[in-house]
């Protein structure tokens, strides 16, 4: 990330386009750092806040709409990780980056129960955002309204993490605390955050079984 904090201000908006652009096509990868990142270079006055939003949620939505026109011909479960890893080669490294199993039947359960409004919510959930996009297509969701929720909830996503980005800054010349430090304990109250709500959506099919052994018991 230092790296990047380099950059000239065209660099950054680059990375920043490309950054959420491949997250948005399904890598399970984070773009709450890189969001962070951005918000404390436009607190410093490096990047302008409007072109960031404009930036990142056009990298965002472009790769939400291919991945919806992906979904009406490929569906999720196709580019599921398969059970066994490759023991060598390329696809043995991107097997970590295919959805689990597990992640492919929660994201579809979702955008059943939910439907238009499961890619607005999808955007804002972590993970499921990646990848909410394939559902839509394979279910031929009207394009217009897809756009109007992909849009929306990225747009809302990536502005509450420019602002808290921003709002750090705000604490790091407050406070005289390390920039650094403030991003760090962001993104651990993030990931703790996530593993919460993963662990949590682990134990659920357990107890399931649990209940439905004693029934039968």
């Amino acid at each position: 990330m230092s790296a990047l904090a380099s950059l000239p201000p065209a660099g950054v908006y680059l990375f920043l386009f490309v950054w959420l652009f491949v997250e948005s096509t399904g890598f399970p990868i984070s773009d709450e750092p890189v969001l962070l990142l951005a918000g404390l270079l436009v607190a410093t006055h490096r990047l302008d806040l409007t072109l960031a939003i404009v930036t990142a949620a056009s990298g965002k939505v472009l790769a939400s709409c291919l991945a919806y026109l992906l979904g009406q011909t490929i569906p999720l479960r196709r580019i599921v990780r398969p059970q066994t890893q490759p023991a060598t080669g390329l696809s043995r490294w991107l097997w970590y980056l295919r959805p689990s199993p597990t992640l492919a039947t929660g994201t579809e359960r979702f955008f059943v129960r939910w439907g238009f409004w499961s890619v607005f919510l999808g955007r804002l959930i972590p993970i499921v955002r990646s990848f909410i996009s394939y559902p839509a297509g394979l279910a031929r969701m009207p394009f217009a309204l897809f756009l109007a929720a992909t849009s929306a909830g990225s747009l809302l996503w990536i502005t509450t993490w420019l602002l808290l980005g921003a709002g750090a800054d705000r604490l790091v010349r407050q406070w005289r605390l390390d920039g650094w430090l403030v991003v760090a304990v962001l993104g651990l109250i993030f990931l703790a955050t996530w593993l919460w709500h993963a662990r949590r959506k682990n134990r659920q099919p357990n107890v399931r079984r649990k209940e439905e052994s004693a029934r039968r018991r």
